[in-house]
């Protein structure tokens, strides 16, 4: 189902051992890695930069490689799809979790139902370290969830706490 970067619990750990998760930058990498050290084991597979819909249609005089690398580029990039059991969960990484992501995650579950016609709607959750909160009200009222792991002094942002938005959760 997914075209991204595949990984189940197992092989995910190979992930750890590396600085950076697939096209993640490293502040990225930082969060989701803040992530699932809390919650690794509520998943049991995870995709990374999944990408949905037909991106743009190529220039046909173009080299079939540009071509290529046209429609692949432009199409919309999941940054973490994660499942439990047969329900998918969507997952936007910010620094700053802000109003446009809301749109980016509606955007991504639409996209990615369109090509998966039989699956369940997809929990959306956006990832970050810092939220304010009238986007906090924004993303409650919408039903998506906000896991915040603020940096620390001198951690070098890879440790923080996880707290969702949603429910109050502190993990």
């Amino acid at each position: 189902m997914s075209n991204g970067y595949d990984y189940d619990r197992a092989t995910l750990m190979e992930l750890f051992l590396r600085m950076q998760f697939p096209e993640r930058t490293q502040w990225e990498t930082a969060i989701i890695r803040d992530f699932l050290q809390v919650h690794i084991s509520e998943y049991e597979n995870y995709s990374f930069s999944v990408r949905v819909g037909d991106g743009l249609a190529p220039d046909p005089t173009h080299l079939p490689g540009v071509q290529r690398n046209t429609t692949f580029s432009t199409r919309k990039r999941i940054d973490m799809l994660a499942w439990q059991g047969t329900q998918p969960c969507i997952f936007e990484v910010k620094r700053r979790v802000n109003p446009g992501a809301l749109g980016q995650l509606q955007t991504y579950a639409h996209l990615w139902l369109e090509e998966n016609p039989d699956a369940l709607t997809p929990r959306l959750a956006a990832i970050g370290r810092t939220c304010d909160p009238d986007t906090e009200r924004v993303f409650s009222a919408a039903g998506v969830d906000i896991y915040l792991y603020p940096e620390e002094p001198g951690d070098g942002g890879d440790a923080g706490r996880g707290v969702s938005a949603l429910n109050e959760e502190t993990a």
